[in-house]
C-alpha cells in the first residue's frame, strides 16, 4: 500500500487538483493510472486478499476508478479527470474505513 498504491494515488489526484499541460505531463500521469490499476489487481492475490468478500470487491473498485481515471487522460478532459479523482478518492476512502487498521499483509 504504502510502496505503490498511496505514491499512484496521489500523483492522480494532484493531477485532478492541477491537469497536466503537455502531451509528456499527460502521458506520465497515464502511466501512473495504469500501475494504479494494476496494484488493485495485486491486492486480489495470494496471502494479500484479506478475505473473498468486501476486501475483492473494495479492490476491484480501485481498479474500476483507475480505469476511469484513464479514460479522462486518454481524452485529455480535465474535468473527467478531476471526476474520476473524486470517485478514486471515495473507494480509497471507503477501503481506509474498513481496512486500514488492520495490518498489511506480510509476502512470504
Amino acid at each position: 500500500m504504502q510502496a505503490m498504491i498511496v505514491p499512484f494515488s496521489d500523483a492522480v489526484f494532484d493531477a485532478a487538483f492541477e491537469p497536466p499541460k503537455t502531451d509528456a505531463q499527460w502521458t506520465a500521469v497515464r502511466a501512473t493510472a495504469l500501475a494504479l490499476a494494476e496494484s488493485g489487481n495485486l491486492l486480489m492475490i495470494g496471502r494479500r486478499a484479506r478475505d473473498e468478500g468486501e476486501w475483492m470487491r473494495m479492490a476491484r473498485d480501485e481498479v474500476d476508478a483507475a480505469e476511469a481515471v484513464i479514460k479522462a487522460i486518454d481524452a485529455k478532459n480535465a474535468t473527467a479527470l478531476a471526476a474520476a479523482g473524486d470517485v478514486l478518492y471515495e473507494t480509497c476512502d471507503t477501503c481506509h474505513a474498513r481496512y486500514m487498521h488492520a495490518q498489511e499483509p506480510a509476502l512470504k
